[in-house]
C-alpha cells in the first residue's frame, strides 16, 4: 500500500506530520488537492476509488476535510456511481441499471452544508440520507438541525475589500430557496455600507436606495454564487452574484422576482441542485371567484435550469469587456403542476401534474409556455420524442383548465415534426437559437432549419380560433441559400446585371446571370398568409 500524502506542521524545534488516509495503491485509486478555504483553516482532498468485475462497475469519490490547526479531518462520500448488468452466456449486456448519488458540498463558518441527489437510470429518484448541515467539532461532524446566523457588522473605512469567508459566514443556508412554509427569511440580516459595497463592488450605485439584506450561499469559490434579498419598491428581487476566485464580482443579474396585484402572486426563486445546476423555480398562486363568492387557489409551480452565455465587447480604449446574459432553459414539465381548493378547505390538498396529458412513452424534448386561447392562463406546447430520441416527434398543445385545477390536452399530433437526422447536418427544429418552438403573444411559431452547404429554413405560425376550439396556420414562409456563398452571390449578380444595362453580356454570361436570378429567387423570404380558419393545423 502507497502512502498518498502527509501533513507537515511546524512545531517549537521540530516538524510534526501527519499521513493523510488518500491512497494511490492501484489505478483504480488517486486523489487530488482541491485547495484551502477562504480562512486558511481546512484542506480539501478528493480521493477516487473504483472497481470493475464481472457485470458491476464502481466509482466512488470521497471528500476529505482537513482541519490543519487541529491536524484532524472528516471523510464525506460525494459521489458514487454504481453500475450494474446482467450477462447472458456469450457475455453480450441483457439488463443493466446505473445509479448515481451526488452531493454539494459548502462551508460557511463552523458548519459543512451536505445536500445529496441520486438518479437511477438517468432519472431522478429521493436519496435515502437527503444531506443536511453538521456542525465541525473536533471528534466528528455532528448534524445541526438549528443553524441560525447572526448579523456580522463590517467597517466602512477605505475603499471595499473583496469577498471574504467572513461575508459568506454571513448567508443563511436552506434547504429550499421558496417563499412560502417551506423556508422564512427571518433571520435574514441588512447589509451595512461596507458590506453592500464589498459584495456589489463596482455595481453599488445601482441599489444605493435599496433595502438589501444578506440572502444564501449558493456555490462556494471558485466561482461564488450568492443571492441577495432586495425589496426596492413593491417588487423584492433576489440579485444574483458571481465572483471569480479572486473574490471579483463578474457577475450581477435581478434573476428571481416576487410581484401581486391582488389576484394573482409570483414568485421566483433560485438554488443550485446537488449536480451543480443553477435553477429557477417559478410559484403562481390565484385567487379565483366562483358564482357563490367562494375563494379557490391555484400554484403553477415551473422549475427552469440557468445557462451563463458570456460575450466579449470592446470598450471606447479598447479593451476587453466581459458580459454575460442568463437563459431560462424550462425542465421536462412533469414538474408542473395545479392545486386547487377552497378557502376553507384543510391540506392535504389535491395537485394536478402536466405528466398526465404526457404519453408515459414519449418524453418532452422541447416546450414553451404562453397564453395561446387569451384565457389569462398560461398553456404549453411541447415537443415529444422517444426515449432514444431517433424517430419522429409529436406535437402536443395542452391548455390550463378553466377553473385552473387541472391541464387538458387540446391536441397531440403524431410525427407532426422531423425526426433529428432529417435536416442534413442540422437537427430542423433542434439547433439553439435558430430552429425550435415559440409563443409570440397568441400565436405558436414553429421554425425549423436544414441542409449542408445548401440551406433552407421555414417558419409557420398558428392561432386558435376559440369559436371552432382549434388551430389554424395563418402564415407559412420560407428560403433556401447557399451558406458560404450568398454575399459573393450579391456582387456577381451586381456585376452582371451593370453589364447587362450596357447590353454588354456575352452567351454565357447570360447563361450566369439567369442562373444567378433564380438562386437569388430562393434566397429571398417568400411568406403565404391565410385566413383563420382556411388552413386546419394537421400532419
Amino acid at each position: 500500500m502507497l502512502e498518498g500524502a502527509k501533513l507537515v506542521k511546524p512545531g517549537r524545534g521540530f516538524w510534526s506530520v501527519y499521513h493523510l488516509p488518500v491512497l494511490i495503491s492501484a489505478p483504480q485509486q488517486d486523489y487530488a488537492i482541491e485547495g484551502f478555504s477562504e480562512d486558511g483553516r481546512y484542506l480539501r482532498l478528493t480521493q477516487r476509488s473504483g472497481s470493475l468485475t464481472r457485470g458491476h462497475e464502481n466509482a466512488t469519490v470521497d471528500l476529505l476535510w482537513v482541519d490543519l490547526e487541529r491536524a484532524t479531518y472528516a471523510t464525506i462520500n460525494v459521489r458514487t456511481f454504481d453500475q450494474q448488468w446482467d450477462m447472458d452466456g456469450a457475455g453480450t449486456d441483457t439488463k443493466g441499471r446505473i445509479s448515481i448519488d451526488s452531493a454539494v458540498v459548502t462551508c460557511a463558518g463552523s458548519h459543512l452544508y451536505i445536500t445529496h441527489g441520486c438518479k437511477v437510470d438517468g432519472r431522478s429518484v429521493p436519496c435515502e440520507d437527503p444531506g443536511g448541515a453538521y456542525l465541525i467539532t473536533p471528534e466528528s461532524l455532528v448534524l445541526d438541525t438549528t443553524i441560525s446566523v447572526a448579523r456580522t457588522d463590517i467597517a466602512d473605512n477605505g475603499p471595499p475589500a473583496l469577498l471574504t469567508a467572513i461575508d459568506r459566514a454571513s448567508f443563511v443556508e436552506l434547504a429550499r430557496l421558496c417563499p412560502g412554509d417551506r423556508g422564512t427569511r427571518s433571520t435574514l440580516a441588512p447589509l451595512d455600507g461596507g458590506a453592500r459595497e464589498r459584495l456589489l463592488q463596482d455595481h453599488a450605485p445601482r441599489y444605493a436606495n435599496c433595502a438589501l439584506s444578506y440572502g444564501w450561499l449558493l456555490q462556494e469559490g471558485p466561482q461564488t454564487r450568492i443571492m441577495l434579498l432586495s425589496d426596492r419598491d413593491d417588487d423584492h428581487d433576489l440579485l444574483w452574484l458571481a465572483y471569480d476566485d479572486a473574490g471579483k464580482l463578474v457577475g450581477l443579474d435581478t434573476m428571481a422576482s416576487q410581484w401581486g396585484d391582488g389576484q394573482l402572486i409570483r414568485w421566483e426563486c433560485a438554488d443550485i441542485d446537488p449536480y451543480g445546476n443553477l435553477r429557477v423555480e417559478a410559484v403562481e398562486e390565484e385567487t379565483l371567484r366562483d358564482e357563490v363568492d367562494t375563494m379557490a387557489y391555484r400554484r403553477d409551480t415551473l422549475i427552469y435550469t440557468i445557462r451563463v452565455e458570456g460575450t466579449g465587447l470592446l470598450d471606447e480604449q479598447g479593451e476587453v469587456r466581459s458580459h454575460y446574459a442568463l437563459k431560462r432553459l424550462p425542465e421536462d414539465l412533469t414538474r408542473c403542476w395545479v392545486e386547487k381548493h377552497a378557502a376553507a378547505n384543510r391540506p392535504p390538498y389535491p395537485w394536478k401534474s402536466l405528466r398526465t396529458v404526457i404519453p408515459e412513452d414519449r418524453k418532452v424534448f422541447q416546450h414553451v409556455i404562453g397564453d395561446l386561447n387569451r384565457d389569462g392562463a398560461q398553456d404549453h406546447v411541447l415537443v415529444l420524442t422517444n426515449e432514444a430520441d431517433d424517430g419522429p416527434r409529436d406535437l402536443l398543445i395542452a391548455f390550463t383548465a378553466v377553473d385552473r385545477g387541472q391541464y387538458v390536452q387540446h391536441s397531440l399530433l403524431k410525427a407532426f415534426l422531423p425526426e433529428k437526422t432529417s435536416g442534413g447536418f442540422h437537427d430542423p427544429i433542434g439547433e439553439e437559437g435558430i430552429s425550435g418552438i415559440s409563443i409570440n403573444a397568441d400565436t405558436l411559431v414553429i421554425t425549423q432549419f436544414g441542409g449542408s452547404a445548401w440551406k433552407w429554413t421555414s417558419t409557420d405560425k398558428y392561432v386558435h380560433d376559440g369559436r371552432r376550439n382549434a388551430f389554424y396556420l395563418v402564415e407559412t414562409g420560407g428560403r433556401s441559400f447557399h451558406a458560404a456563398g450568398e454575399e459573393g452571390l450579391h456582387e456577381e449578380l451586381k456585376e452582371l446585371a451593370i453589364l447587362k444595362a450596357r447590353q454588354k453580356l456575352t452567351p454565357e454570361q447570360r447563361v450566369r446571370y439567369t442562373e444567378l436570378k433564380d438562386l437569388e429567387e430562393k434566397a429571398t423570404w417568400r411568406s403565404t398568409r391565410f385566413a383563420v380558419g382556411q388552413k386546419p393545423m394537421a400532419r
